[in-house]
This record gives C-alpha cells, sequence and structure tokens, in this order.
C-alpha cells in the first residue's frame, strides 16, 4: 500500500466525523484500524505482537489504556455500532479492490527488534 494512503485514511475519517456525528473516538478508531490491519498482517505471532505494541505507542496509548478505552466504548452500544462503522470506513478507504492493505506502511517491518 502507498504510504499516501493513511493520510488519506485520516481525511475519510474526517468526513465520517461530519457524516456519523462521532465525537472523540475518531483517533481511536484510526489506532484500532491499523491494529487490525497488523493482526491480519502477522496474525498473533511474536512480531505481530511487537508491531501492534509499537502502533499503540505510537498513538500514546499502552495496551491496558487502549482497552479501557474500547471497554468503555462496548459499554454504549449504540456509540460502539458508530465506532465500528468509523473503523470499517477507515479500512474500506484504504483497501484497494484487488488487493489487501498492508500494515507495513503504518509500522516500518524493519523497526522490529529481532
Amino acid at each position: 500500500m502507498p504510504k499516501f494512503l493513511l493520510p488519506l485514511a485520516f481525511l475519510a475519517l474526517c468526513a465520517c466525523k461530519e457524516k456519523n456525528n462521532v465525537s472523540n473516538y475518531d483517533a481511536l478508531a484510526l489506532v484500532y484500524a491499523e491494529l487490525r490491519l497488523a493482526t491480519q498482517e502477522y496474525g498473533e505471532t511474536e512480531n505481530g505482537r511487537a508491531i501492534r505494541f509499537q502502533i499503540l505507542e505510537k498513538h500514546g496509548f499502552s495496551a491496558d489504556s487502549f482497552e479501557i478505552k474500547t471497554e468503555e466504548l462496548k459499554e454504549k452500544p449504540e456509540k460502539w455500532l458508530i465506532f465500528q462503522k468509523t473503523v470499517i470506513d477507515i479500512l474500506d478507504s484504504i483497501a484497494k479492490p484487488d488487493s489487501v492493505a498492508k500494515p507495513d506502511t503504518i509500522v516500518k517491518k524493519d523497526t522490529i527488534a529481532k
């Protein structure tokens, strides 16, 4: 996936904000989408966990703080549905119809300690 698509995903996120009246969770939705891409690409491997940790760290989250935020959303089903739609919209905006989006443009593989 070309590097220019991630900023486009953010612009799509802004459009979703106006469309769905999503307030404080736009940045969280972007992080959630990045984590989903990383899981899709690397699975539950050691490298995959390291990449997901880097994504969280890049956005100022620990695993615990991110879980707390998502659990807060899950307690409000109407907000959780809007949040999930926002995540899907982000993923759809960066995926090409003929290929799967790769998270390697989000976190560089060579930055992972082996």
